[in-house]
């Protein structure tokens, strides 16, 4: 089986592209992580099944 340069270059950059994207996955879940932590971590009404906040409007404010 011959291997061509091409091919070689192709199947390098299909893994070196697919170490990037891993990567950035892991560094962003680890974000969230730790964001998740921090004391200005915002859960919405809805995440925790209470009923949503009614919007405001116009003739409100």
């Amino acid at each position: 089986m011959d291997v061509s340069l091409i091919n070689v270059m192709v199947l390098a950059l299909f893994v070196v592209g697919g170490g990037l994207v891993a990567l950035m996955v892991t560094i962003t879940q680890r974000s969230y992580k730790k964001d998740e932590k921090s004391e200005h971590w915002v859960i919405y009404p809805t995440a925790k099944g209470e009923k949503p906040i009614r919007p405001v409007t116009a003739e409100e404010d």
